[in-house]
């Protein structure tokens, strides 16, 4: 017998969590569903935070197709616990066929769509939750999954473009490792050893040339040791409360890094705001959930005091103005939407923009990068070649 710990809600659609002894995972859905629950997450006691029980995350472009195929199977018609079983059993992703056959079930007894993503927040986020806590109050949870759909396919684009940027870079860099690497290991030791056999002063770049090889060879495990000690430390270092507000606000003032980097943010903010707005979220509930998305300090803080300033009854274009990381025209823009009534699709024009924006810049950056990189490696290699050569020399003209 097997322990498995679960979360169900009861007939009045309240949450319940729990333990049951079963044979399997099929025997333990049935036993909760004997006490009159409906099960919405189940797993075998102890399997929670264990480093081998981690899962591939659902990638952003897998959950925007099924929201989309989630909005048009409620056009067409389809009850929505039927369109959470069609779904769930056509899903190509297995761990998320899963998790919508819970959330069918979580409804079958009495829980809000909203609430039963409540239990899977891996997947559903607070952005995604409340969008569909919205359209349940106010109706139109096609057009809301809609939108849904549109903003996560825009994230994915975005992201996929870094990474697509970023890919030959990162490839350059490995080659280069890996090509200075074998001259440092196989190549250079063989032959500075006849340099140093010869009993003849050196160049200066030729011995430091050897001392950097026998550092290496004799030490590469504290190499290896104090690189991954730093990357270790440099990630709790960053996500220190007190250190992370300065690189932060030092990163949005590094010359072009920081115009990107503000491109993105302000992207991020505007596309996810006016997504909320449009979907029907109060405007102090979406600007906490986007507060929540953004990942830098500072705009996080810009949040923080609008939603202080809206709450009081300022204008948000009047709290952003205020802010040194909000160009003027973004407030200019958000200004006009107020005015006008059209908040939601200012913002969303706005955001496009800077998608744009950002996305040139970064085809910019990686066009500057990558002939840095050969002109790096190319120095690197050369030098070590000169390093190499210019003691061949002087054995040449002594031989003479």
């Amino acid at each position: 017998m097997t322990t498995f710990r679960y979360s169900a809600y009861d007939t009045a659609g309240k949450s319940r969590t729990g333990s049951v002894e079963a044979d399997g995972y099929k025997s333990a859905i049935e036993e909760i569903k004997k006490n009159g629950l409906y099960p919405t997450d189940v797993k075998t006691a102890g399997s929670e935070g264990g480093f081998f029980s981690r899962v591939k995350p659902i990638s952003a472009e897998t959950l925007a197709l099924t929201t989309r195929q989630f909005s048009t199977l409620l056009l067409s018609g389809t009850p929505l616990t039927e369109a959470l079983s069609i779904l769930s059993e056509n899903c190509a992703n297995r761990r998320l066929g899963g998790v919508l056959l819970k959330l069918k079930e979580g409804v079958v007894g009495g829980a809000t769509l909203s609430s039963a993503m409540a239990a899977h927040p891996e997947i559903f986020s607070p952005f995604y939750r409340g969008l569909i806590s919205s359209a349940e109050v106010s109706g139109g949870m096609e057009t809301v999954l809609l939108e849904l759909a549109d903003y996560l396919e825009s994230r994915a684009r975005t992201l996929r473009e870094l990474k697509t940027a970023l890919t030959y870079p990162v490839l350059m860099l490995a080659v280069g490792v890996i090509v200075v690497g074998f001259l440092f290991v196989f190549v250079v030791p063989k032959i500075t050893r006849i340099f140093e056999e010869s009993n003849n002063s050196l160049p200066l770049i030729t011995t430091v040339l050897i001392f950097i090889t026998d550092t290496v060879l004799r030490y590469w495990p504290l190499f290896i040791l104090a690189v991954a000690g730093l990357a270790a430390g440099s990630k709790k270092y960053y996500r220190h409360k007190r250190v992370r507000p300065y690189l932060d606000r030092l990163l949005l003032r590094t010359p072009w890094v920081g115009k990107l980097a503000s491109s993105f943010f302000i992207s991020t903010m505007c596309r996810t705001l006016g997504s909320l707005l449009s979907g029907g979220v109060p405007l102090l509930g979406a600007l906490e959930v986007t507060k929540g998305v953004l990942s830098n300090v500072e705009y996080k803080r810009i949040m923080d005091t609008a939603i202080q300033e809206c709450a009081e009854g300022s204008a948000l274009s009047a709290s952003l103005k205020n802010s040194s990381n909000i160009p003027s025209m973004v407030a200019h823009m958000i200004n006009v939407g107020e005015k006008s009534g059209n908040l939601d699709s200012m913002l969303l024009t706005t955001a496009k923009s800077y998608e744009e924006q950002f996305s040139t810049g970064l085809k910019r950056a990686i066009t500057l990068i990558e002939p840095l990189m050969i002109l790096a490696m190319g120095l690197i290699v050369g030098l070590i070649v000169l390093a190499i050569l210019l003691p061949i020399f002087e054995l040449n003209q002594i031989i003479r």
